[in-house]
């Protein structure tokens, strides 16, 4: 689980060839910049999370545009009400660990609970959470893009 606290620098080159595949056709790949500007977070307890800044459009390539405009839009209005602009639309791309076992993607939705199966052996427990009141479509374009990426099957 510590790289959902510690390793934000892996995106890029871990994660680019999949993201740049999966950009739509009218999308020039070299307008699809990873985000270099971020911040990292970690407890001596070690829990821990990182955040990129001021680059929403990066959830575009990975959600789709249905998801990723929900997400900035109906999302970040209710979350900017709440919390503020800092963390309702300038931190994105966050990664978060509860020490030890649960970890969650924020702005992608997944959520994981870690089990340590022996000294060479853990299974993952993955869910995708969607707003309760967002529309059928929204939902569906959630499900879709995490199978799509960050599931078993994924290429993320």
């Amino acid at each position: 689980a510590e790289q959902f606290c510690s390793d934000m620098y892996h995106a890029p080159f871990s994660h680019s060839s999949p993201v740049l595949a999966s950009l739509p056709p009218d999308i020039d790949p070299s307008q699809a910049g990873w985000p270099m500007k971020g911040k990292q977070f970690s407890s001596e307890m070690g829990h821990g999370t990182g955040f990129f800044m001021d680059t929403p459009e990066f959830l575009f390539p990975l959600l789709g545009e249905t998801a990723a405009g929900y997400y900035m839009q109906s999302g970040a209005t209710a979350v900017t009400e709440r919390l503020g602009e800092v963390r309702g639309v300038r931190m994105n791309g966050a990664h978060m660990t509860v020490f030890p076992t649960l970890s969650f993607l924020p702005g992608i939705s997944t959520l994981r609970v870690w089990h340590p199966r022996g000294p060479d052996e853990i299974e993952i427990w993955a869910w995708t959470l969607v707003d309760k009141a967002a529309p059928a479509e929204v939902k569906g374009a959630y499900r879709k893009a995490v199978l799509r990426t960050f599931s078993p099957g994924g290429i993320l």
